[in-house]
């Protein structure tokens, strides 16, 4: 290992983490995992920071540079919104519309947002992200070792769309990205500097279900997703790429082959501009990682 400061990626899951760690010196992924926590790593911070301790352990000349964490959007609330040009604060008009969805108080959520495109002069289309202000206070303030604790915080769509830039040179041709994690799956259809459209299917009709009938009908629910996003987004691409934890089960890949035959579809396990890992046990964990990838790949930006 040389000196270089390396970036740790993390995506928190239900009941698990997924972490990547990045050299931005050779641009290589030299690490990647999926830890169990038992409990929910966002509730239950201390057993977070247990899990994560110990698999840095196994290597103790690792100096980290930055530590990133990205939750999936299934935890938070992400909307694509029209800011219209006589809106004079965007913060502000945000903060109205999160108002008019939730039912609750605002300043229980966490806002942010980043700006897609647009101007002033004829708006802007912006992606609002809210998280639990009580999840945000937690990571911010209950690691008791300061040197693993997270200082980047967002939304896997947006570590989604890093890795495309980083890790593809995302250009001007639309891309189609499906992210299949057992608690959802989220589509998102997106060019350089440009989100087009964002969609998700819910995983929940699935439970009691066998491998066989729930895959295929979440590859139907997919599909239909897909169809949706061209019609009333004007999003249409042939080419699709999967990653996600369901992207390692061959079952799910040939289900959604078989239901999406129109569609050309690639998985997400190497990147034209980032090398991966030696070890066959982190190869094996590049689907499943994508998003603490490209949280990891923020890092390396910041």
């Amino acid at each position: 290992m040389n000196d270089t400061k390396l970036h740790l990626g993390i995506e928190a899951g239900d009941v698990l983490l997924k972490v990547a760690l990045y050299d931005p010196s050779e641009k290589k992924i030299l690490k990647a995992a999926t830890l169990e926590t038992g409990t929910s790593p966002l509730d239950d911070v201390p057993s977070f920071e247990a899990a994560l301790q110990g698999w840095l352990a196994e290597d103790e000349s690792i100096e980290l540079g930055t530590v990133s964490l990205t939750v999936s959007s299934f935890r938070s609330i992400v909307r694509q919104v029209f800011v219209p040009p006589e809106a004079t604060d965007i913060s502000d008009f945000l903060r109205w519309y999160l108002r008019s969805i939730i039912n609750t108080e605002v300043d229980s959520y966490f806002l942010d947002f980043q700006i897609l495109n647009g101007d002033a002069k004829f708006g802007h289309t912006v992606l609002l992200i809210a998280m639990r202000r009580v999840w945000v206070d937690a990571i911010r303030k209950g690691f008791r070792n300061k040197r693993i604790a997270p200082k980047i915080l967002e939304v896997d769509v947006i570590s989604i769309l890093n890795l495309l830039e980083v890790g593809f040179d995302l250009s001007s041709e639309l891309q189609c990205v499906i992210k299949a994690d057992v608690s959802g799956v989220m589509l998102m259809w997106a060019s350089a500097k440009n989100l087009q459209a964002l969609r998700c299917c819910s995983t929940l009709e699935l439970v009691g279900k066998s491998r066989e009938e729930a895959y295929m009908q979440l590859a139907h629910s997919i599909v239909e997703q897909i169809h949706l996003a061209a019609d009333v987004n004007g999003a249409s691409t042939t080419h699709i790429r999967l990653c996600g934890e369901l992207a390692s089960d061959i079952l799910f890949v040939e289900s959604l082959r078989s239901v999406a035959s129109n569609y050309t579809l690639s998985l997400m396990d190497s990147f034209s501009n980032v090398k991966l890992p030696v070890d066959e046990q982190s190869v094996s964990h590049i689907l499943s990682c994508a998003g603490a990838i490209g949280v990891a790949l923020r890092g390396g930006n910041e």
